[in-house]
Formats: structure tokens, sequence, C-alpha cells
């Protein structure tokens, strides 16, 4: 009897791989990737895409078997003390969201600010003003809830080294998570204690190398290949099956990522990617 092919991640990257429109990214990285995170870092009203767009990239995916996930822009101020400044984030996203929607992302992630004193760390210790920054952030993503987004469907991105006092949200309203395991290895923090507490929930992870000098976001070449294969045998073995999304910006490092992560995997879990 052949053996049954394990549960594996999806493979994604990013739509800024090319230098060129949002849809010829689309169509040139349906050949090489499941899945591709549509990054709205800027507010689309300024830049983009159009709703025109968004309709052709959406039946490029269904002719092309794709599935999508977006990143909500980096301008969030979801837990600003300042009223207006958290009307305006909770907006964008909601806008985001309508804008995305003909893609039925299976996520929309979510920067939320660091809060005073930092937000990332190992330490998850909560003084005062993490409490009143974790209410603000709280009321925002139920306002976005309010506005029609399923909480499964937020993923809440960890600013590198953690979760930090916005850890208790995911809990409290039932999110999803985004793991960003490249910025870990950037700065030398082990994934272990972020995948045994989030792995369940998360429907993205993030990988990428860190280049000598310190530029992230390169090839997993420049990623520490002992910990990628520790990191590939406990998804295999979860049966993790969401989405690897190797985020990098330029062409060559995604091929050359494609290829390192393939050799990965055989060596990791004995079949191909």
């Amino acid at each position: 009897m052949a053996a049954v092919p394990r549960v594996r991640p999806r493979i994604g990257t990013t739509s800024f791989v090319f230098p060129a429109s949002w849809i010829e990214n689309v169509r040139r990285l349906a050949r090489r990737v499941e899945d591709i995170e549509i990054l709205v870092f800027e507010r689309p009203e300024r830049a983009g895409p159009s709703p025109a767009e968004i309709e052709e990239i959406a039946a490029l995916g269904r002719a092309q078997g794709l599935t999508f996930s977006v990143h909500a822009p980096l301008d969030l101020a979801l837990a600003s003390p300042d009223p207006a400044q958290r009307a305006d984030s909770i907006e964008a996203v909601l806008r985001t969201a309508r804008l995305t929607a003909p893609l039925s992302p299976h996520t929309l992630v979510v920067h939320l600010e660091p809060a005073a004193g930092g937000l990332g760390g190992p330490s998850l210790s909560r003084p005062p003003q993490h409490d009143d920054w974790r209410r603000r952030a709280a009321s925002s993503l139920e306002a976005l809830l309010a506005g029609g987004l399923s909480p499964g469907a937020i993923c809440l991105e960890n600013p590198d080294g953690g979760f930090g006092a916005a850890e208790p949200l995911l809990d409290e309203l039932g999110l999803s998570a985004a793991l960003d395991l490249g910025h870990l290895a950037r700065d030398g923090v082990p994934f272990d204690a972020m995948l045994a507490r989030h792995l369940s929930r998360a429907r993205l992870i993030h990988l990428h190398g860190t280049e000598p000098g310190g530029r992230d976001h390169r090839s997993l070449r420049h990623y520490p290949r002992a910990e990628a294969l520790r990191l590939l045998r406990a998804l295999a073995g979860a049966g993790w099956a969401g989405v690897l999304t190797l985020e990098v910006f330029r062409q060559d490092d995604l091929e050359d990522s494609l290829q390192v992560l393939a050799g990965w995997w055989r060596e990791a879990v004995g079949e191909d990617a």
C-alpha cells in the first residue's frame, strides 16, 4: 500500500516580488506558489489596488487554484489614546476588508502598535500602561468584529519577540495569529515557546532570512538551517496545514528560497514538498 502523504503547509509569498503591477505579480507567482499575501501596506485609496484590479486578481486566483491572504495598512493606530486616530484606523481596516472581499481571503493580517514600554520580548508582565493600551486595542478589535469581520479571519502578527501585552486578546476575542519567525531568528529568539503557545491558532507563518549585515526579508539561505529543520519537523508532526509565507520582496530571493525550502523539507520530512 502506498504511503499517504503527510499534511503539509501551503507555500506562499508576497504580492511585491516583481517590479510590476499587482496583477502581473499574481500572474507570474501563480506558477510558483499556492498562496499570495496581498500587501496593502498603504491605504488603498492612496496606492491601490483598485477594485477592478482586485476583481482580476480574484479571477486569476480561481483559474490558477490560488488562495489569498491580505495584510492591512501599516500606519494603523488601533490602540492610540486618541479616539479619532483609533476610529480612522478601524475604518482603514474595514475599507481594506471590503476592497479585498472578492479574493475570499483566509486571513487579514493586522499590526498593533507597541504598547508604552515595548510590546514584544519574552516578558508578558502587564504594568498599568499596558492594561490601558490593551483595553484600547480590544475596543478597536471589537469594533472590527462589529463591522463584520470574523474573529478567526483577523490575524494579529507578533511584533518581533512576541505578542506581549496583546497576547490575552487572542484568547479573549478568539483571534488568529500570524507568526513572523523570520524576525525571531533575526533577533536570536528561539521559536519553540511561540509555536507551543500559538501554532494551533496560526493561519500564517512568515519565514525569511537575515543577511550578515542585518538586512532581513532575504532568501532563506540566510535562515539558520538547523532551526529550519526543527521547525519543519515540528510543523509536519503537528499536521499544520496553514500557509508558510516566504516574506521576501525580490525575485532572486523568492527563487532561492523555494529551492532551499524544498531541500530542507525533503531532509526534514523525507518527501518532496
